[in-house]
């Protein structure tokens, strides 16, 4: 399966494009990844109209790079809430059930177009906080690399938050 992680604008702060550099690197002797950079809309005027016009024309410059039989992964806070196990089972079972492509999304500062997700296989939320869109490009590339050594039975991952609590004894 190919992994296609799809992010509007550049990513402007050095230390975040540096580990989203490192998380792609270590991707890729794993599975075949790409990093596309859209062109992002001017920035609205303005208002809340002005935004969701942003909005809806990010999204759909986002849509654009999707194939048709191409699976796309939305990051959205009201999306599911899974561990990263849970991730790597999921994106596992894309991978066995034949899933050529996976395109995965970040939107920009104004979110996600209600178009995008409705298109969406799976909306995946990051956690209850929000964070900036460039820093949740890297927790989603963190994640799907974690996910991707829980598939490989490889160190990196520590085991489950159930895990941590009897270690620690609590």
């Amino acid at each position: 399966m190919k992994l296609n992680f799809l992010f509007p604008g550049k990513t402007r702060e050095p230390y975040l494009a540096e580990g989203i550099k490192i998380y792609l690197q270590r991707l890729r002797p794993m599975v075949e990844v790409r990093e596309h950079i859209l062109k992002s809309p001017a920035p609205p005027g303005p208002g809340s109209a002005a935004e969701a016009l942003a909005r809806a024309r990010e999204s759909s410059l986002l849509l654009e790079r999707c194939g048709a039989g191409e699976h796309l992964l939305a990051s959205d806070l009201a999306g599911e809430r899974l561990s990263s196990t849970d991730l790597a089972d999921r994106l596992e079972a894309m991978r066995l059930g034949g899933v050529k492509a996976l395109n995965l999304v970040v939107g920009g500062p104004w979110g996600l177009d209600e178009a995008l997700l409705a298109r969406a296989n799976l909306r995946l939320s990051l956690g209850p906080m929000t964070f900036p869109h460039e820093l949740a490009r890297l927790i989603l590339l963190e994640q799907v690399y974690r996910a991707y050594t829980i598939i490989r039975h490889l160190p990196y991952h520590k085991g489950s938050p159930e895990k941590a609590k009897a270690k620690a004894g609590g």
